[in-house]
């Protein structure tokens, strides 16, 4: 919550933080600002060098910055189905318990998809509607100085009474004829109606394996729909950045991939290494972020579905031992995980929960 009240006080986030932390790099945690570096963030990798997790990673630290009612995240599960998405087989369903998290497309049920690229469409209409000719950051900047400022009163209040009556109940809405009597102005009902509805939040639109939905699968059954959902997402890739959504995929080295407008607008690039074998060798997230400038850092993208170990097999214990074995090391008992524990993923979950309710925040709408 003292984070979340940081970023509503933060003048470079008006409208809403979108800031999350990848991993640790050889100077500490290395991170990223989809507002000021973005808009859009690629991932890149083949298959087994923890894209899915990283995503998983990402929309936690989205959500651990900001209140939910001033940040949406969508999820698009690309390959769709059961035990898509790699990891623990759940994609970015593990993610649906984040408070921000308003909408959870699986890409094999063609209705569905369908559905959510008229809703993400119609999305943005409604945002260039309402933003007008400005920007995301113009309009809520507009919508910050208007709360401070107090219109001049158009009319003298006569008495001190009605001085009095006038300060208090705003003078720049209020008539002040010469009798006791006072009337609210036609536009002020409108501009109590628009102070009371809640400001345009930032939205994120996260997708595992961008791929699937360039190149379905042949007999997929999110086939027929595939390019109705692309085609919402390049309109995103090239629209967001004014209207304050922003792309976060996940793709592997496909050449139609990076053809497409997402992967050649998205200005903040995780290059993730094959993992291999060893304990010398790259682990799955092991990559570098490349930024707009040109400016590289190596990195170790982050683990949030991890169980946390209750128990373990490393315990005191007597074994007999052969006489002609006497000479041979000692056998190393590896310390497995019984996944009896909650994930970290789900402990932050829990906390964003309560926080939200604490804060009061408005669930933004989903757009399913």
């Amino acid at each position: 919550m003292a984070r979340w009240a940081d970023a509503a006080d933060d003048t470079d986030a008006l409208g809403g933080r979108v800031r999350a932390v990848l991993g640790a790099g050889p100077r500490g945690p290395v991170g990223a600002d989809l507002a000021a570096q973005g808009p859009h963030l690629l991932i890149e990798g083949p298959p087994g060098s923890g894209r899915t997790e990283l995503l998983r990673a990402v929309v936690a630290s989205l959500a651990a910055a900001e209140r939910p009612d001033r940040l949406g995240i969508v999820l698009v599960d690309g390959r769709g189905g059961p035990g898509a998405g790699g990891g623990h087989g759940e994609g970015l369903r593990v993610c649906t318990d984040v408070p921000h998290v308003t909408t959870h497309l699986s890409a094999h049920d063609p209705v569905r998809m369908r559905e959510f690229a008229q809703s993400l469409s119609a999305e943005l209409k409604r945002r260039a509607e309402l933003l007008g000719r400005s920007d995301f950051a113009e309009w809520h900047s507009g919508r910050e100085l208007s709360g401070r400022m107090v219109a001049q009163r158009t009319a003298t209040a006569r008495g001190g009474v009605q001085a009095e009556a006038a300060a208090g109940h705003g003078a720049g809405d209020l008539d002040s004829p010469p009798s006791s009597t006072m009337r609210l102005r036609p536009g002020a009902a409108r501009r109590q109606t628009e102070a009371a509805a809640p400001p345009l939040p930032r939205l994120v639109v996260v997708v595992d394996d961008l791929d699937a939905l360039v190149s379905p699968a042949l007999g997929s059954t999110g086939r027929p729909a595939a390019g109705s959902v692309m085609r919402a997402l390049e309109a995103v890739a090239r629209e967001g950045e004014r209207l304050g959504v922003h792309l976060v995929t996940a793709s592997g080295p496909c050449p139609r991939t990076a053809e497409t407008e997402p992967a050649r607008r998205a200005t903040l690039r995780v290059t993730l290494d094959t993992p291999a074998p060893g304990p010398d060798e790259p682990a799955p997230g092991r990559g570098s972020l490349t930024c707009a400038d040109g400016r590289v850092t190596p990195l170790q993208g982050g683990r949030v579905t991890g169980r946390i170990p209750r128990t373990a097999t490393l315990r005191p214990t007597v074994v007999p031992l052969e006489w002609h074995r006497m000479g041979d090391p000692p056998a190393r008992r590896p310390v497995r995980e019984l996944g009896n524990g909650p994930t970290d993923l789900a402990l932050l979950a829990s906390a964003l929960e309560r926080a939200a309710r604490e804060v009061s925040a408005v669930e933004v709408p989903s757009l399913l």
